[in-house]
């Protein structure tokens, strides 16, 4: 029997590998749903710019972008963690 990568896995991952190659201060075009409809300001929008200033050694940018950053980005990395320990063992066990 073949085992599935996890959803939650793939999306954790695939989210902190999106925020790493993010230019922060690029003016791209925004997914968020606050800002399409008239926010300036969006929580969400401050800890993704907090989280690429993190990754690309931006530590007071990260800082003033939102608090919060550093521990999300620890918290995120132990849950790939910790998820990605039970698709080793899926994979292995079958």
């Amino acid at each position: 029997m073949i085992s599935r990568i996890q959803p939650e896995l793939a999306i954790w991952t695939a989210g902190l590998a999106l925020l790493a190659c993010m230019d922060p201060h690029a003016n791209l075009p925004s997914l968020c749903f606050w800002r399409w409809i008239g926010f300036e300001s969006c929580p969400g929008c401050g800890l993704g710019h907090s989280i690429s200033h993190l990754f690309h050694g931006q530590w007071q940018e990260s800082w003033e972008a939102h608090k919060l950053g550093a521990p999300t980005i620890a918290a995120l990395l132990w849950r790939i963690g910790q998820l990605a320990k039970i698709q080793i063992h899926a994979f292995r066990h079958g």
